[in-house]
């Protein structure tokens, strides 16, 4: 096997598969919505070339602003919820408790369930009316926090944060979880020995060595909390008042309800170039980090 490796037209054979379905369905599509937001056209019509008029219009564009920001939100609030409540859970699954695994299980089982049906639930849970979570806080006697959970402005967002945080916890633990078990165990034994309680083995033990991993977690994260579509597109639609309008629900709309796939397409490039921005900036942070540690 390694003599094969050895020769590289057998690595380019290995690849050729993977790389062509890469380009077929990953470039391709890039650089097409790149050609296309150049242009207004609705994709039956005579293409009409506008330059970056598309992009001048988008940053004047009232709903777009709107989205943006609520964009940020998303990305602030599922970060410090996932990285924070997947650090603690990780923390305490990779000490030696009873039914580990199977609490690994269940956190992890949320994620695996598709993001529509996630969102039909949690759209009956947040009901006004005959919602679990109103009835559970009329049961408890806390009858003055019943609320129109999605259908305020103040509350949507941060209960859908929830949401996703539900989802997707369990799946940034198991990453975290695989990370801290790679950390070598007699650094804890020799830690142990000269009194080193468990907060301070995690701070200066635990997190500089799994580091690499959270910044490849932080990314993943940050690119979901960009993209999010089928939750909103469930229970809110970027609803009330666009007070949950998105980049991809915003995209949609302008795409397929008001047929401007030009812009739509403009949209979707200022999405990936966030997502570029993102990972570039949590790189640049965790590396400056790691070399100040070091």
């Amino acid at each position: 096997m390694d003599k094969i490796l050895r020769k590289k037209r057998y690595i380019i054979l290995f690849v050729a598969p993977a790389l062509i379905l890469y380009i077929i369905f990953g470039l391709i599509p890039i650089f097409y919505n790149l050609y296309l937001s150049l242009f207004q056209t609705n994709l039956m019509e005579v293409k009409n070339f506008v330059g970056l008029n598309n992009y001048k219009q988008l940053f004047q564009d009232h709903f777009f602003i709107k989205a943006l920001g609520n964009n940020l939100k998303f990305v602030y609030g599922c970060y410090v919820a996932h990285m924070g409540f997947a650090l603690v859970l990780a923390q305490i699954l990779t000490q030696n408790i009873v039914k580990s695994r199977l609490f690994q299980c269940v956190y992890f089982m949320p994620s695996v369930i598709c993001g529509t049906a996630i969102g039909l639930l949690w759209k009956f849970i947040y009901n006004p009316e005959f919602g679990l979570l109103n009835s559970l806080l009329e049961f408890l006697g806390l009858e003055h926090w019943i609320h129109n959970w999605l259908a305020d402005e103040k509350t949507v967002i941060p209960a859908l944060i929830v949401v996703t945080m539900w989802q997707f916890v369990g799946y940034h633990m198991l990453i975290q979880i695989a990370a801290m078990r790679e950390v070598d165990g007699n650094l804890y034994e020799a830690a142990k020995i000269d009194g080193v309680t468990e907060w301070q083995k995690f701070r200066c033990i635990t997190f500089p060595l799994i580091k690499p991993v959270l910044a490849i977690d932080s990314i993943l994260i940050i690119s979901g909390s960009l993209k999010l579509y089928d939750l909103i597109a469930v229970t809110t639609m970027g609803g009330p008042n666009h007070a949950s309008e998105v980049l991809t629900t915003y995209m949609y709309y302008t795409g397929f309800k008001t047929l401007k796939f030009g812009y739509s397409s403009t949209i979707s490039v200022v999405l990936l170039v966030l997502c570029l921005i993102a990972a570039a900036l949590v790189k640049m942070v965790f590396r400056t980090k790691r070399g100040v540690d070091e």
